[in-house]
């Protein structure tokens, strides 16, 4: 006698079979995602011993700031052969001592912080570019050109920029677009516009050849014609509007007039002659309130932020300090309100602190809450069927889920590229050489740098480099951090006028990891796919770019207002803002914010970018083969191509630009 109406087909061994079959029909797509062949730039060999232009903070450093050579020797072979054992023995983290005796793999402190001396800070996931994966792409697959070297048009233009974003770190985005107000250093804001537009790979001036990888940044970057196109980034939706997106702006509403709760006789109740838009809400909320649901919690775009007017390391004994991996965490200072995100130093300090997908759950859950403004990708099954609702398959769980999980895929693959190929030096140590240059261009010790560090310094504009020494002479004066009285033999004597170290908005300055390529920016990259590919980025041509669905709002503040932390409020004759332009915003806005505060590069914004696009597509890939009924998912990629990932049920392809993408996952490596 049958105990069931029906089985599933196939079930049990059949299903086993089939289940082997489609695993190993991935390793074929992997196949089709080329070898992730690396270039570095040449430059960690060209320099001497010491290592001048590549990462390796926290690692011991003489007064000089040139690296112990014998330990940089080590960490490399360490990390290129995966062994954990060696990286145990480097003089780092808990292997270093604030006490002496001091030699060179021990060097002492040269700075006085609050509360006495600090521990050491220890390497970040060294050996993560090792792990392999079994979704998506393999870490190595995937690649990312060469960094651009110190004496190129292009590293002096990522200088110049971030020089400018320290001196306009307290401005705000609006008048920084409009060009009002004073920065800091003495110089207004509109002079520091100016000097960018003098840089030639900002106004499109440059002559001779570019690599390929430099040639598509300089052209996808656009030129500075005055302050609404500083520090944009590199797709159509980065350039335009207001800076920030709405996605970090904007909050869910309930503001429906039926089924509100009414106070009658001092009591909250519920009037039950219609059902509330959502039950449990008592105030009447809108988009320019800045509440997001999550659940039946609320999450508030209001944030903590850094007080104005404090940076970091701008003496050479707390820049060495951070350099010898002296740990400079927890002397932040905050203001004493949240509010919305406003300056330059309030999106840093977000950076800082966020939960690095962060943002792009807080956009999930703003789409998810409004299926009516933000409909899912007409390919997906449910989203063309009458009779289905998504939910396990292509609804909320999946979305949220996959939106995170790309987070620790994204990385995998551009920890190989940052610790395994390039190990780029930060922009902190970047403007150190200037500084030394500037000072004695004897200090830098290898005639070949000191000529291409001269032809960075002088392609930088004369006024922001005085503008940033006066400002690092008034953030000496004020700090809490301050040099010893007695320093050794052999420190550097840096004019007040001549002290060209970059601001830092983070006290410890950058991460103990290599720049390039940036993490915050894979993640940024692999998670707003995701977004674009589950939910519908076009109208109903399947061209036209979908419009942003609500009032278009900007942050503000009145004399009214200040603890509350501002006030969102409508731009007036908003157009051309659409949903898929405010997700590449979105994720233009969290990578740069990390230049923002001083601790990545453009170029590291842009390539990171794109890694992660191409790890999230891959799991895509992978995840529609997978599904017995045609699946599709369409959107528009960050170098503005078409892009449409397609299943049928069986297999499934990638078709960028109406051609298949074999060459599109390759196309980054040089």
């Amino acid at each position: 006698m049958t105990n069931t109406l029906g089985t599933p087909r196939p079930d049990c061994h059949p299903r086993r079979s089939r289940s082997a079959e489609r695993r190993a029909s991935l390793a074929e797509l992997a196949n089709r995602r080329g070898a992730g062949v690396t270039s570095p730039n040449g430059e960690e060999t060209s320099f001497g011993a010491g290592r001048l232009a590549n990462y390796h903070k926290s690692l011991p450093h003489d007064v000089l700031g040139r690296v112990h050579a014998p330990t940089y020797q080590a960490m490399v072979a360490a990390l290129t052969s995966g062994d954990a054992g060696s990286l145990e023995t480097l003089p780092v983290g808990g292997n270093r001592s604030k006490a002496g005796p001091f030699t060179d793999t021990n060097p002492e402190q040269y700075a006085e912080y609050p509360g006495g001396a600090p521990g050491y800070r220890k390497l970040t996931s060294p050996l993560t570019g090792l792990v392999y994966d079994t979704q998506g792409a393999d870490a190595g697959a995937l690649a990312i050109g060469p960094a651009p070297e110190i004496a190129s048009p292009e590293f002096a233009a990522e200088m110049a920029e971030l020089y400018a974003m320290a001196l306009l770190r307290d401005n705000s985005f609006t008048d920084i677009a409009a060009g009002t107000g004073n920065a800091a250093g003495g110089i207004t804001v509109q002079a520091v516009i100016d000097a960018l537009g003098t840089v030639p790979f900002l106004n499109g001036s440059v002559t001779g050849k570019l690599s390929r990888a430099a040639r598509r940044r300089y052209e996808s970057r656009g030129t500075i014609t005055d302050g609404s196109s500083v520090f944009r980034g590199s797709t159509p939706g980065s350039k335009h509007g207001h800076w920030l997106s709405q996605f970090m702006l904007s909050g869910n509403a309930n503001d429906s007039p039926a089924g509100k709760f009414v106070n009658l006789n001092g009591a909250n109740t519920l009037d039950n002659n219609a059902a509330p838009a959502f039950r449990g809400i008592f105030a009447e909320v809108g988009h320019n309130d800045g509440f997001v649901f999550f659940g039946t919690q609320i999450i508030d775009q209001r944030s903590i932020v850094a007080r104005p007017g404090v940076d970091y390391m701008t003496n050479w004994a707390a820049w060495l300090d951070s350099q010898n991996g002296v740990d400079g965490n927890n002397f932040d200072i905050f203001l004493g309100r949240r509010r919305y995100l406003t300056t330059p130093r309030d999106i840093a300090t977000y950076v800082h602190y966020d939960a690095l997908y962060q943002a792009y759950l807080v956009a999930c859950l703003l789409m998810a809450n409004d299926g009516g403004s933000f409909p899912k990708d007409r390919g997906m099954p449910e989203t063309r069927s009458s009779t289905r609702s998504a939910f396990a398959s292509f609804g909320g769980p999946h979305i949220l889920s996959l939106v995170t999980e790309v987070a620790t895929r994204a990385l995998k693959a551009v920890w190989r590229q940052k610790w395994m190929h390039h190990r780029r030096m930060r922009p902190e140590v970047a403007a150190a050489l200037i500084t030394l240059h500037a000072a004695d261009p004897d200090l830098l010790g290898h005639g070949d740098v000191a000529d291409r560090v001269g032809t960075l310094r002088g392609a930088i504009p004369a006024s922001l480099l005085t503008a940033i020494a006066a400002h690092n002479l008034e953030q000496n004066g004020a700090s809490r951090i301050k040099p010893k009285a007695t320093l050794p033999t052999g420190f550097p004597s840096i004019q007040d006028s001549a002290n060209y170290l970059l601001p830092m908005a983070f006290p410890e300055g950058s991460p103990t990891h290599p720049a390039y390529g940036a993490g915050h920016a894979t993640v940024a990259g692999a998670c707003v796919t995701m977004l674009k590919a589950f939910f519908e980025m076009f109208e109903a041509d399947g061209v036209t770019e979908r419009a942003w669905p609500w009032p278009v709002v900007m942050p503000t503040f009145t004399n009214g207002n200040q603890n509350e932390g501002g006030e969102l409020v409508p731009v007036p004759n908003a157009a051309g803002y659409t949903v898929q332009g405010e997700l590449d915003k979105l994720a233009m806005n969290i990578a740069n914010a990390r230049n923002m505060a001083g601790v990545h590069y453009y170029t590291d914004y842009y390539e990171s970018l794109r890694l992660g696009e191409r790890v999230a597509v891959s799991i895509i890939e992978e995840q529609l083969s997978l599904y017995d009924e045609p699946v599709s998912m369409s959107f528009t990629t960050f170098d503005g191509e078409p892009i449409r990932i397609t299943s049928n049920g069986d297999s499934s392809r990638v078709i960028v630009d109406g051609s298949h993408a074999p060459d599109w996952y390759e196309r980054y490596g040089s």
